[in-house]
Formats: C-alpha cells, sequence, structure tokens
C-alpha cells in the first residue's frame, strides 16, 4: 500500500507542477527547489517500498518504518491537495492577484485571498513550510532505510509457499467426496478437443484446492485408468523451463539427464514424443499466471497425447481458468460448519479422553463456526486448542477477534501469499473495503465512487478513472477476493459481499488505519491514541445531545449511520474539525439543511458526499455549492427533499449526479446546465415542451458532454418543443453507456421524440411510459384487491427508474406480488 501511496503522490506532483504550472508555481513561491527535493525523495523510496511491504509482518522495525512513511505520506497528501484546490480557485474565480503577493521566503498567498466564496474563506495554509517540514521527515526516513538493510529490494521468499506434493493421507481429507466424484466422472470422458481438455479447480486461497487434487490424483481409479499421471507444483512465478523438466524427469528421467544442451525447445521434443504413446493426466497445482504466452508453448507440446488425456489445474485466479481453455470450471464450496467441527475436532481433540472431549465439544462447535467453511482455518485452529488444556482457554479462543489474535497471520497466510500477488495500485483499493462492516454488500458503482475519492485511480484522463476502476473491481473478483455477486440481465456485477474471513483478512491488514466504532446516547469517543484515517461510526438512541470524538483531525473517509431517531444535532462539532475529509456519507439521520451549513466551508478535500434518507432535508443547502472539489454528489431515500440548491453551478468539477428515491423531488435549477464536467446524470426531471428559464429542459444539455455515463431523465410536458430537442444535441453524445427516458405525458409519441431527439444511430435508449407503467400497476393491485397506499406508489415509481426492462421489475417481490 505504500508503494502505491507514493506513486499516487509522484504524480499528483507531476500534474500540479507541470500541466496547471502557473498558477501552481505561484503558490510556492521561492520553495521551487523544495518541491524538486521532495520528488527526488519520494522517487528514492518508491524503489525500496515493495520489498519492505512483504517484510512488515516478519519484521517490527520494518512495519514501524512504514507506518512513519505512511504517516508522513498521508500529510504529503494532504498538502498537495490543499495546493490543488487553491489553483482550481484560481481557476474558477479568475484570480490572478495572488502571484504577485507579497512573500517572505517559504511563505505563500493566504488562501484568504485567493480562495473565498462570499463570507466564507478556507483557512489559511501555509503550503512551502509544510513541504520543507515534510522533507526533514523524508530525510530521516530515508536515513533509516539503511539501517533497516532496506537499499535494494529482496527476492520475496516468503511469498513462495511450500512446494506441494501428491503425497497426503487420504484418510485425512473431509468432506470433498461428493466433488471428488463429479471431477473423475468428467476425468474419465473422452473429449476431442483441439488442446488437452482441461478441468480447473478455482476458490480463494485456503478452501481446499490441493487438498481435493490430491485426493483425485491417489484415487486408484484414476491410477488404473491414466498410462501415466504427473504432478507439478507450478506455483509464483511461473518458470516454463522447471515445469518442462519435471514433465520430463517423471516421464523419462535418463532422457532428462542425457540432454547435452536442455534448453526448453529440446525438452519440449522429447516431452511431444512421449506423450503420443500415452493416457496421461497432469495436475498443475498452484497457478498464478494468466498469460498467454507462458502457457503457449507447453500447451503447443501436450497437445499431441492420446485421446482419453486430461489436466487438472488449482487456481485462486478464475481468469487462469479461461487462459487454460478449460473445458470445465468448478468453484470450490465453502464446507459447512459441520464439516469444519470434524476437521479442528480431529486435531483439537486427538488425544484427550473421552470426558475432556464431551467438556469441550460445545465450545469446540462454536470455535468451528469462526473458520467459515475454510478447511484450513478449520485445520489450524484445531492445532491451536491442541494445547488448550481446559474450558477457559478454549472460551478465550472463542471470544477472540482472529484478526487481532496471535494466531491470525497462520490462518491469513493463503490470503497473504494472494495479497502480494496483487499490483501494489489494487492492494491499495481491495485494503480500503476493511471501510464496511463485516456481511456488507457493497455497491460496485459507490464502491469505484470511495476509491476515485481517495484518489486510488489516479490518471490524467478523468474519463479513465471509472474504467480503471471496473477494471480493478474485476481483477479482484476473478482472485475470489469477492463473492455472492448480484448481476443485472447484461451480466454485468452490480454488488457482491466478502467472505467473513477475506474481511477479517483486510481488517488485520488495516487494524490502525481503518475503524468501526458503535456509539449510544451521550457518548465519547477516542480515537487519538490509534492512526484511524478512515472511520465508519454507528449511533444510536441519541435524540439530541452532542457527541464529542477525539482524533477526527485526520481523517479521510466518514461514513455515520444511525436509526431514524437520530438527530443531527449530536454532529454539530464534526465539520469543525475533520478538515481533511476526502469522502463523507450520512445515513438514517433526521438531517436540517442547517444542521450541515456550519463548518462546511472547512471541507475543501471533499470529494464524494453521500446523504441517504435524510428525512429531514427538505432542501440542499447552498453551503454545498462552495465544495469545489466535490465530485460525487449521491442523493438517496430523502423522501422529503423538495429542491436542490441555486447555486449548483459552482460545483464545475461535478462528474457524478445521483437523484434516487426522492419523490418530493420538483425543483432542478438550470444552473445543472453548467456542469459540463457531468459523467452520470441520472433521476433528474426535464421539461420537454420548452424551456421556461427556469426549470431545468431537455435543451439545457447541449453542452454536457456526459462522457462515458449513463443519462436517465424524467420528461415532463404534454409536447415537444423541437427546438429545445434539437438544442440537446443527443447525437454528438456519442460516448454514453445508456439512455433511459422517462414519458409522463399520454400526448407524446415514442417514435416522435426519438426523431426529435435524434440520438446516435447505435445509442442504447430506452424508453419507459409512466401511464403505461401505472396502467399496469393498477391492474395488479385490483386484480390482488390490495388497497393502494401512496408511499408504496411513490417508492415503486421512483425504483422504476433504475430497471432494465419489465421482466425484471416485475421479478422484484418486494413491490408487488406476481399473478398469472
Amino acid at each position: 500500500m505504500a508503494e502505491a501511496i507514493a506513486s499516487v503522490i509522484l504524480e499528483q506532483l507531476t500534474a500540479i507542477t507541470i500541466d496547471k504550472a502557473r498558477e501552481a508555481w505561484s503558490l510556492v513561491r521561492g520553495a521551487e527547489k523544495e518541491v524538486k527535493r521532495l520528488e527526488s525523495n519520494f522517487k528514492a523510496l518508491q524503489l525500496e517500498l515493495e520489498g519492505a511491504e512483504e517484510k512488515e509482518y516478519l519484521d517490527k522495525r520494518v512495519k514501524h518504518w512504514l507506518d512513519k512513511f505512511k504517516d508522513v505520506s498521508y500529510d504529503m497528501e494532504d498538502v498537495l491537495d490543499d495546493w490543488e484546490t487553491a489553483v482550481l480557485s484560481l481557476q474558477r474565480d479568475g484570480v490572478e492577484s495572488c502571484s504577485s503577493c507579497s512573500v517572505r521566503k517559504w511563505k505563500v498567498c493566504p488562501f484568504i485571498s485567493c480562495f473565498s466564496s462570499g463570507s466564507q474563506i478556507v483557512r489559511r495554509y501555509d503550503i512551502a513550510t509544510k513541504i520543507k517540514e515534510i522533507n526533514e521527515e523524508l530525510d530521516q526516513i530515508v536515513n533509516d532505510k539503511v539501517r533497516f538493510e532496506l537499499t535494494k529490494k529482496e527476492t520475496k521468499q516468503h511469498k513462495q509457499r511450500l512446494e506441494s506434493t501428491s503425497f497426503v493421507d487420504v484418510s485425512e481429507l473431509i468432506g470433498r467426496d461428493a466433488v471428488k466424484e463429479d471431477i473423475i466422472r468428467i476425468l474419465f470422458r473422452e473429449e476431442r478437443t483441439r488442446n488437452i481438455p482441461t478441468v480447473t479447480l478455482v476458490g480463494m486461497g485456503g478452501t481446499g484446492k490441493t487438498a481435493l487434487a490430491q485426493l483425485i490424483y491417489n484415487d486408484s481409479r484414476i491410477q488404473a485408468h491414466f498410462s501415466k499421471t504427473i504432478w507439478v507444483c507450478v506455483s509464483n512465478p511461473f518458470d516454463q523451463s522447471q515445469i518442462a523438466r519435471a514433465i520430463l524427469a517423471d516421464l523419462d528421467l535418463d532422457a532428462l539427464v542425457s540432454l547435452n544442451t536442455p534448453t526448453l525447445q529440446n525438452i519440449l521434443r522429447i516431452i511431444t514424443e512421449k506423450l503420443k504413446e500415452i493416457k496421461f493426466l497432469f495436475v498443475f497445482d498452484d497457478v498464478w499466471t494468466d498469460r498467454d504466452q507462458d502457457w503457449e508453448p507447453l500447451k503447443a507440446a501436450f497437445k499431441y497425447g492420446m485421446l482419453g488425456s486430461w489436466i487438472l489445474v488449482t487456481t485462486r485466479n478464475e481468469s487462469v481458468a479461461r487462459r487454460m481453455d478449460s473445458s470445465q470450471i468448478v468453484p470450490l464450496e465453502l464446507l459447512s460448519e459441520k464439516i469444519c467441527w470434524s476437521i479442528l475436532a480431529r486435531k483439537a481433540l486427538s488425544r484427550r479422553n473421552r470426558v475432556s472431549c464431551e467438556n469441550l465439544e460445545d465450545i469446540g462447535r462454536e470455535i468451528a463456526k469462526k473458520c467459515k467453511g475454510l478447511p484450513l482455518a478449520a485445520k489450524t485452529l484445531g492445532g491451536l486448542l491442541q494445547n488448550k488444556r481446559g474450558r477457559e482457554e478454549w472460551q478465550t479462543i472463542l471470544n477472540s477477534v482472529i484478526w487481532k489474535s496471535g494466531f491470525g497471520q497462520e490462518i491469513f497466510s493463503p490470503l497473504l501469499l494472494s495479497y502480494y500477488d496483487l499490483p501494489p495500485t489494487i492492494r491499495q483499493c481491495l485494503s480500503y473495503c476493511a471501510i464496511f462492516p463485516n456481511n456488507y454488500t457493497i455497491n460496485k458503482y459507490e464502491l469505484i465512487q470511495h476509491w476515485m475519492a481517495q484518489g486510488y485511480l489516479n490518471s490524467n484522463d478523468d474519463a479513465r478513472r471509472e474504467l480503471k476502476g471496473e477494471e480493478y473491481f474485476e481483477y479482484l473478483a476473478a482472485r475470489s477476493f469477492f463473492q455472492d455477486f448480484k448481476k443485472d440481465t447484461y451480466d454485468s456485477i452490480i454488488s457482491c459481499k466478502m467472505h467473513d474471513l477475506v474481511h477479517d483478512f483486510v481488517r488485520f491488514l488495516t487494524e490502525d488505519r481503518f475503524a468501526i466504532e458503535e456509539m449510544a446516547g451521550n457518548s465519547t469517543l477516542d480515537l487519538s491514541s490509534k492512526k484511524a484515517r478512515h472511520l465508519r461510526l454507528v449511533i444510536q438512541n441519541c435524540k439530541s445531545s452532542p457527541l464529542y470524538i477525539y482524533g477526527l483531525e485526520k481523517l479521510r473517509s466518514l461514513i455515520v449511520t444511525s436509526d431514524d431517531k437520530t438527530s443531527g444535532d449530536v454532529l454539530q462539532d464534526l465539520f469543525h474539525r475533520s478538515k481533511l475529509l476526502r469522502l463523507l456519507e450520512f445515513n438514517s439521520f433526521h438531517l436540517r439543511p442547517e444542521e450541515i451549513v456550519p463548518g462546511m466551508e472547512n471541507l475543501i478535500h471533499l470529494r464524494y458526499l453521500s446523504l441517504i434518507s435524510c428525512s429531514g432535508l427538505e432542501n440542499l443547502p447552498e453551503a454545498v455549492c462552495e465544495l469545489i472539489g466535490l465530485r460525487s454528489l449521491n442523493l438517496r431515500d430523502c423522501l422529503n427533499l423538495k429542491k436542490l440548491a441555486v447555486g449548483i453551478s459552482k460545483l464545475i468539477n461535478l462528474k457524478y449526479l445521483r437523484i434516487k428515491d426522492c419523490p418530493r423531488l420538483t425543483y432542478y435549477p438550470k444552473g445543472i446546465a453548467n456542469l459540463t464536467s457531468l459523467e452520470t446524470l441520472s433521476g433528474i426531471k426535464m421539461r420537454i415542451d420548452g424551456s421556461d428559464g427556469d426549470q431545468l429542459s431537455i435543451g439545457d444539455l447541449e453542452n454536457m458532454n456526459l462522457l462515458g455515463g449513463n443519462l436517465c431523465v424524467e420528461l415532463i410536458g404534454d409536447s415537444i418543443d423541437w427546438n429545445e430537442a434539437r438544442r440537446a444535441k443527443l447525437h454528438k453524445k456519442i460516448y454514453l453507456k445508456r439512455m433511459d427516458l422517462w414519458i409522463c405525458s399520454k400526448s407524446i409519441n415514442e417514435d416522435e421524440l426519438l426523431q426529435a431527439l435524434n440520438p446516435p444511430s447505435k445509442f442504447p435508449v430506452v424508453l419507459f411510459d409512466y401511464q403505461k407503467w401505472f396502467d399496469s400497476y393498477d391492474a395488479c393491485l385490483k386484480r390482488l384487491n390490495v388497497r393502494e397506499n401512496i408511499r408504496v406508489a411513490l417508492i415503486v415509481q421512483q425504483a422504476a427508474l433504475q430497471l432494465v426492462d419489465w421482466a425484471e421489475f416485475f421479478g422484484k417481490k418486494s413491490y408487488f406480488l406476481i399473478y398469472d
């Protein structure tokens, strides 16, 4: 993660000192040498960070060194964000005079003159002085790397797991008999394909893929069916020559020894000749690489095997199965609690008498639940409990949190292998998932927005950031870090969950930086002793008394949820101290506009603002419009929200405006038309019958590029103003992924509307007719003899904005029953 932070900082330095040179350098006049020195320091450290990260759980000194570097890096990111925000302010307000301000060395133009809006003045911040202070800290960190012997990146010894073999006591393996039989039946088939057919076992680390492969390999029926069975532990890094040597050594050791020039070419030539005479089974265990060029020479040699030959692969990466042209992909399911207890008990109770076993069984079964279906966890916990003699010691294990306990690293070792195999930037994105509670349904869109707010998807091309987030998400999903996927009708993932043990793992990685806390009533929370940068706060049973939280000053993310009785009064001190927030989310507050205005001007770093189920919010405060760096504004389930802020046009960097399930929202200011950076606009009402100069109309889309996003609008009016429709210039918006148009009037003809709007010829436009929908809804209610409820009707109406087609909608039993 530290390596990713360093990369981001270097990219940010480049962006603000080159792309915006004139405005940026005016804010650090006299400090140019310090900026160059800063860049040099980060480049020097970047080379050492990956090697250091892979030692931090083995050497406490290295972990301490990395923690110091991370703290300094976070501070540097804050300075760079201040710097960039000031530049944005200069660009917005057209203030050119700052560059001529009278300054002393290490003093810059104060924000009071170059970054203000009306009576709201952003705090004065001495950027140049802070850069000098950070350089001094970095100098010490650079010196420390010599003491910790980090001057060169070492071979990743601990990344290599122990080499697997086919030898195993099959009597020790429990719970895989059914899937074993299914795979053996597959291996007995004869399939005529271009390459040797492949079965691939896929699962996260610790699910028992290797154990299952060993069961299959050692089955007497398999040994009798195939002329030759060969086991190869592939692992990482992938080595073609080593794999080829292992195969030839098993086929004909003398042939390998007698080779004068044992090149890959010569070895594969002999393998090809040998395979023509036999029906073989190759087991490739623990495959990581999914690069075609790695496998091509080997697959070309294997295809000469006799009909009926097979390859069995184990991997934690689903993309490996695609690269291997797998005939069958077998996701390895988790074990039941009963089987986990059997595995655990076999270890933990092996040397105890019957009375002792009976005395410990109830606690043991509860501990087995902590394994969450992973046989490796059950085996590890069983080994730990073997030496714990009494109920008290077992009870201590039961009450402990795995990721905080002394045996957490042993259980997480397979996941650490997967983690270190990720690129540094994707490690950072995975680690961020520690902010979600256990068993949380993660919305893919919102997760990517979170990553963007934190700067994890840094790119010079803004349009590429969301695409990069999609790539990172798919990368993690393919490697079994996510599960329980919910998909749309186009087979794209909408949401997912994390396995409990994976969630514990990311908490283990980020214990100091991410906090999930609960508060009840009038209480105080102290984060000052921790290094928390991200906080999820759950507040219960607190109606008006203020809560005080120590240690808010360095938070990057704050997600606050409550029961629907909690008032926004409890957060009155929040904005005055949490000035470094990138992401802020309120959920289920009775939040009134006046409660979020005080101190809002302090949040100059804020990128993402989400207001969910804030029942007291009747209008979006104008103070929100002063958040110049805001890129995402998410309004969901604000049932009493009636109008957006008039000054919304000031949010020149806003890229995502999401409005969902706000049934009373009727006022959409024309200033939305000035948000030309928007990439996604959804849940908006626009007039189609002309522009009255006050309310948003379809023609106001004229200057919105909406690059790469979605447009979902409700068209208001009983007629089509052709001039307004053409002014929208939809034919030029060729990068939109999708457009949903909701028609509210019987008087508007769908074909005529499409002709007037003139979207691109291959544009994905979906038309929905409210009247037809309500006719169906009313008929359904009458058929079911159900009394219509206005509240339910409003929710269903708004939810329908997100539908893909009628079938998907009528399949949602949460709205109404299906009838024939």
